[in-house]
């Protein structure tokens, strides 16, 4: 990506076009030996009508921001190689503007996965602390009953919510507790 030396000296270049790399170092305080290299490399970008917008600022921006949604979209999230998501931003015909490597998209992508990583462990702690300062401040209204349909059927209703929990008694609840099966006549 280019630098901000390298926008503000295109800026400035866009206002004094006529101007001499030795006029444009003085107004701008860039080394002379870098204006010249910046209007070198100028020139080798430009091969494609759309490389004027790709070094605006807007362009830039659009640029990383194409660049992370695909490598996040096709690398991360679809399993597509490196290697095919460099073939896709050759293509797109960046690669005067951008590093597009193999080796360079594959490095995002480990970043982009340990991104999302760390965000999974935050948001994780984030809700742990929430959890527990709920647990302290939380107030439960139990209401108990016991009902006998066929046989005896515990109920709890928290009351502020309505939720209901029902039990029914294993058999050998039954008997433990002395009820009608218990004893054989």
């Amino acid at each position: 990506m280019l630098k901000q030396l390298w926008l503000r000296l295109s800026a400035h270049r866009k206002k004094h076009p006529k101007q001499s790399i030795r006029q444009m170092s003085r107004q701008t305080a860039i080394p002379k030996s870098s204006v010249h290299y910046h209007l070198h490399r100028e020139n080798q970008r430009h091969q494609f009508p759309e490389s004027v917008f790709w070094d605006s600022e807007a362009g830039q921006n659009f640029l990383k921001r194409l660049i992370t949604s695909a490598i996040y979209t096709f690398g991360v999230k679809g399993g597509v190689g490196a290697g095919r998501i460099e073939e896709f931003m050759r293509k797109l015909r960046i690669q005067t503007h951008v590093g597009i490597s193999e080796s360079s998209i594959y490095r995002q992508m480990k970043a982009i996965e340990l991104s999302i990583l760390k965000y999974k462990e935050l948001r994780e702690l984030d809700l742990a602390d929430q959890a527990t300062n709920q647990l302290e401040h939380l107030e439960v209204v139990l209401g108990l009953d016991e009902t006998w349909l066929d046989t005896m059927l515990l109920v709890c209703q928290e009351l502020s919510s309505g939720y209901l929990f029902l039990k029914s008694q294993k058999i050998n609840e039954i008997q433990k507790a002395g009820g009608i099966n218990s004893r054989k006549a």
